[in-house]
């Protein structure tokens, strides 16, 4: 495998993003950091793509996407909503996924940059912080997060701590004190955010804040919830809600194992999950949700990032979008 900045930057104890300062020769970069992530590159026989830098300062009319999933129906919505944008001009778009490893995240990143394929880049998700931004933002490519915030970079997002809240206040106005979350496995940004929100509503209501009911969900798929319903079963904690904050398909699992043990939804435990996919009217008794607005998302990223491109906007923008809780039959 060809050596990265990231494999330097590894080795040098520095960032990549210093890294990238010091191959491309920019200032601001100590003498003695300068010589030894040179000394390094050198040692591990780093050389740089010299076409994809060529490639680069020309316009190649493409944009990367870059997703965590391209099976999940939230992603697909996103990029519904981009590609909607996308055929006023003449750019086509090019996806990279993720598969879900936020390790690979920061890797797929510098490859993107490396191979100047692209002209600009949306990041839809993911768990990586604002430090592995850095290098997008060293390499001055135009780059917009849809689904997440940051102080750095342009992005789209909803705010997920108050949507949070104002599901579990619902619950709570329906009179359940005993209400079981169920959490993303990965620790990003929107999982905490949801987590605060839950939190938040419950010591309002002078409610105590129990880590015993949170659980966490192994996949986000049907499977997923179904596991997740014999965790809560067997805990013997008895809640009688579920906020599910690990997305619809989780969810709309949840309901059918309860079902299959014979709990009435919403008669014995209500739930309301997150997202408001197509699967969630489809499920019987249909899902209470909170609604993202997926497509407005894709929609206002791609806009922002073409307006970037097309020297039309200068500055950073951070769009906040409300969500909204669907009521349906299951809460």
């Amino acid at each position: 495998m060809p050596v990265t900045l990231k494999d330097i930057a590894k080795e040098a104890g520095v960032t990549a993003a210093t890294v990238s300062m010091v191959i491309n020769n920019k200032p601001n970069i100590g003498e003695k950091t300068r010589q030894k992530v040179l000394d390094i590159a050198k040692k591990l026989n780093y050389f740089p793509n010299v076409v994809a830098r060529g490639l680069a300062t020309r316009k190649n009319n493409a944009i990367g996407v870059i997703v965590p999933d391209l099976a999940s129906s939230f992603v697909i919505r996103v990029l519904q909503g981009i590609k909607s944008s996308i055929r006023k001009v003449d750019y086509t778009i090019i996806l990279f996924d993720t598969t879900g490893h936020s390790s690979q995240e920061d890797e797929i990143y510098q490859k993107v940059i490396r191979e100047g394929r692209i002209d600009g880049l949306i990041i839809v998700g993911g768990g990586s912080n604002d430090e592995s931004f850095k290098f997008l933002k060293e390499e001055d490519i135009p780059c917009v997060l849809v689904a997440r915030q940051s102080k750095i970079m342009d992005c789209v997002f909803v705010n997920q701590e108050k949507c949070s809240a104002e599901a579990t206040r619902y619950l709570i106005g329906k009179g359940h004190s005993r209400i079981a979350l169920v959490k993303m496995k990965r620790d990003y940004e929107n999982a905490e955010s949801r987590i605060q929100g839950y939190r938040t509503a419950l010591e309002q209501a002078g409610l105590n804040y129990d880590e015993s009911l949170i659980f966490e969900s192994p996949t986000y798929d049907i499977e997923g919830g179904k596991s997740v319903v014999n965790k809560i079963i067997e805990s013997g904690k008895n809640p009688t809600a579920v906020f599910c904050t690990a997305g619809d398909m989780v969810a709309v699992g949840i309901v059918k194992a309860l079902k299959k043990s014979v709990i009435q939804v919403p008669g014995q435990m209500a739930v309301i999950g997150y997202d408001d996919l197509p699967a969630a009217e489809a499920i019987e008794p249909a899902l209470t949700t909170v609604r993202q607005p997926k497509l407005e998302m894709g929609d206002i990223a791609i806009n922002i990032l073409l307006d970037k491109l097309l020297k039309k906007q200068q500055g950073s923008q951070r769009v906040e979008l409300d969500g909204k809780l669907i009521i349906r039959e299951s809460a």
